[in-house]
C-alpha cells in the first residue's frame, strides 16, 4: 500500500518535532497502525541514528546525499535541501 508523499513528508517532519504535539500524535497513531509506514519510519529513524553516530567531521558529499535520498524516496526533500544549500553559499 503506497501513501501520498505528503504523509511521508509528515513522517520525516515528525523526526524533529515534539512528540507530544497533537499532529505528531496523529501521525504516530497512523504509523503504529500501518505496517508500511512503520517499516519506513523505523528505517529512516535508524538511518538518521547511524549517520549521527558516525560523528563525521566532513559534510556528506552531494552525490552520496542524492543517492541516499533517492533510496529513501525523499527526492522532493532533496530538491528543497539543494536549493537551501545553494542559497547559503
Amino acid at each position: 500500500m503506497l501513501h501520498p508523499k505528503e504523509r511521508i513528508k509528515q513522517i520525516c517532519d515528525l523526526m524533529g518535532e515534539d512528540l507530544d504535539h497533537p499532529s505528531c500524535q496523529e501521525i504516530l497513531e497512523h504509523i503504529n497502525n500501518c505496517p508500511t509506514c512503520k517499516v519506513y519510519y523505523d528505517t529512516v529513524k535508524k538511518t538518521i541514528f547511524l549517520c549521527r553516530d558516525l560523528d563525521c567531521p566532513e559534510e556528506m558529499p552531494e552525490d552520496v546525499n542524492e543517492r541516499l535520498m533517492k533510496v529513501l524516496k525523499l527526492d522532493d526533500l532533496l530538491t528543497e535541501q539543494i536549493k537551501k544549500n545553494r542559497s547559503t553559499k
